[in-house]
């Protein structure tokens, strides 16, 4: 009689159990769906292919007249999908960059001034607004300082062109000059200097894919969502120890003012100097930066003492964070048109 009582209670607690997870998982499922996920923590960054290229002076730019594709997923939801054009030259646009008897602006610059996380690249939209004068991007994505002058280095000739703008984050300040690598489907972005074997141990940026790929392909499976809450408050809780930890370990270490070389900024200044062109920087806001308010660096001077303009746009203007994606750290639509609003005022750009 033990037995019995006691089987009939195991399959009682057992049945109450399934019952209880069941009426959790639907709560969860109904109620708080949107703020679960499932798969990786944080970015999943894919790219069409072909990709990249390299220049024999070592620029790095796309791969040309080709499409391309870029892709964010985010906690297994997909943030932006973009599909995109590169010309003759291997440069986002869906115009080539011809030396044609116009005025014309070239812009240096990395993702930002390439559009990237867009629906159209707002450089080729201004473009196709002022007839009168081309504006050539030359902008490609996780690059810094020193690839923009590679970049102009290398296409300086190939345009016609009486101003050069560099539209540059703080991030691409201390970047350094990479080249791209594939190793099964994973590409890599190994630091010059650096064998291909040093570059491996080190994660990869993004994974190719097919341009006409589903991007559903990409997520993870479906799981339930008992096992996505656990995922999100494990994932809390770890961030709440280590923000803890940071903070701690950050009391006891002195301040230290953060500087920043400008070598390849002045060299492009003294190449295009050579060409009798003019030079400006635009300091383009980083989504970290639009919420504290400030500039990592402060360049000002550095800048002006090389004798170019300086234009610091999160002081003059406001950012907010409504322009940019909700995880990713790229412009939205609504954040490329603010900043092309702000590009054009400052070029003080005319149709005659």
């Amino acid at each position: 009689m033990k037995n019995s009582n006691w089987i009939k209670n195991s399959l009682l607690l057992v049945v109450s159990t399934l019952f209880a997870l069941l009426i959790v998982e639907i709560v969860l499922r109904f109620f708080v769906a949107d703020k679960l996920y499932t798969g990786k923590i944080g970015r999943s960054l894919y790219y069409s292919s072909p990709t990249f290229k390299v220049e024999d002076n070592g620029a790095v730019h796309y791969a040309e007249n080709v499409p391309l594709r870029s892709l964010a997923v985010y906690y297994n939801k997909v943030e932006y999908d973009t599909k995109h054009h590169t010309n003759n030259l291997g440069f986002i646009n869906d115009q080539d960059y011809l030396y044609e008897n116009k005025e014309g602006i070239l812009f240096l610059g990395d993702s930002f001034t390439a559009g990237v996380g867009s629906t159209t690249p707002w450089l080729q939209t201004l473009n196709h607004r002022y007839n009168d004068t081309n504006l050539y991007s030359l902008g490609v994505t996780g690059t810094g300082q020193k690839n923009f002058y590679k970049v102009y280095e290398a296409f300086q000739d190939d345009m016609n062109y009486s101003t050069v703008v560099i539209l540059s984050i703080s991030d691409d300040l201390k970047r350094y000059l990479w080249y791209p690598h594939i190793e099964k489907d994973q590409l890599y972005f190994c630091p010059d200097k650096s064998t291909k074997e040093e570059c491996l141990k080190h994660y990869p940026i993004m994974t190719l894919i097919d341009y006409n790929i589903d991007a559903d392909s990409l997520l993870a499976p479906e799981e339930l969502y008992i096992k996505k809450a656990y995922k999100v408050l494990k994932h809390k809780l770890h961030k709440i120890k280590r923000d803890y930890h940071a903070k701690k370990e950050k009391k006891t270490k002195t301040p230290q003012k953060k500087t920043i070389g400008l070598t390849y900024i002045s060299q492009i200044k003294q190449l295009a100097e050579t060409k009798g062109k003019k030079v400006i920087f635009i300091h383009l806001p980083e989504k970290s930066e639009v919420i504290v308010n400030e500039y990592r660096y402060n360049i000002a001077e550095d800048i002006k003492k090389l004798g170019i303009e300086y234009y610091p746009i999160l002081e003059t203007d406001k950012f907010d964070l409504s322009m940019y994606h909700i995880h990713d750290g790229h412009p939205n639509d609504k954040g490329y048109a603010y900043i092309s609003s702000i590009v054009e005022n400052i070029l003080k750009l005319k149709n005659n």
